[in-house]
């Protein structure tokens, strides 16, 4: 919910967002592609100024955002550049009695390109989802032909959401306001009779939305309100100039690292 409020409000919402789309997707492409360090720390430096100089969104909310996989990175490349083995190999190893934890030079390198690849690709997909509303995505699918009745299920989930969590906030303030979590025991009580009710409540919210589509001429297909956004060319410089610097910098640096 807040990603898609700092979406709202983005300055780059003004952009084409099949531009961004293209802008992001191509860049996760060239990070995965070329898996160069050096390409991975450009992408994320390039990215994080667009996403905060020219979108002015905050730092603390983006710098919390890029700070949230980062666990679960850490421990996924322990586990790219730590083996287990029988007997000590690598240039480091530590004696474990039963067995060796082994590191070598060619697996730190990889789980350091691992790191800092998935870093840059979540920079350019932050990009994206902090400056492009989910309806201007599904837009974007729209244009690329994707089948109807996908673009609409993920139109209706993506709101229907939102309805699941304001009826599930009225309940548990309904709860707390009757001493519904007064006891550790009252609060698993209090928290499946919110669960129960909530898939009732979302029965008679999922028949109203539908009647409310049928009220407002629905005949199978929605329709979607566009917005011309089109192509500056600022825009198309900058994305030229970004890619020819990412190429250069594989070409230059990433092929002389590899070696």
């Amino acid at each position: 919910m807040q990603i898609d409020y700092y979406a709202y409000q983005s300055r780059m919402r003004s952009w084409n967002a099949a531009f961004k789309v293209f802008l992001a997707v191509t860049t996760l492409f060239l990070v995965i592609a070329f898996n160069c360090i050096v390409v991975s720390l450009f992408v994320m430096f390039a990215m994080g100024v667009l996403t905060l100089m020219v979108g002015k969104t905050s730092w603390r909310v983006y710098l919390r955002y890029m700070l949230a996989p980062v666990v679960f990175l850490l421990f996924s490349c322990l586990a790219i550049a730590i083996s287990f083995a029988g007997s000590p190999v690598g240039e480091w190893n530590f004696s474990a009695h039963f067995f060796y934890l082994c590191m070598g030079q060619e697996s730190l390198l990889a789980a350091v390109q691992a790191f800092f690849k998935v870093l840059a690709g979540i920079s350019a997909l932050y990009m994206m989802s902090f400056s492009t509303p989910v309806d201007e995505l599904i837009l974007v699918l729209r244009k690329l032909h994707l089948p109807w009745i996908f673009l609409e299920l993920m139109q209706l989930v993506y709101r229907y959401i939102f309805i699941l969590f304001d009826a599930a906030s009225q309940m548990q303030t309904a709860a707390k306001a009757r001493l519904g979590g007064c006891t550790i025991w009252q609060s698993f009580k209090t928290f499946a009779a919110i669960g129960g009710n909530l898939f009732v409540v979302a029965l008679k919210k999922g028949n109203t939305y539908y009647d409310a589509l049928l009220a407002r001429g629905y005949q199978g297909r929605i329709e979607f309100l566009t917005e011309e956004k089109p192509v500056r060319f600022c825009q198309v410089a900058f994305g030229v100039l970004y890619f020819s610097v990412i190429i250069l910098l594989y070409l230059a640096l990433g092929c002389i690292s590899k070696k």
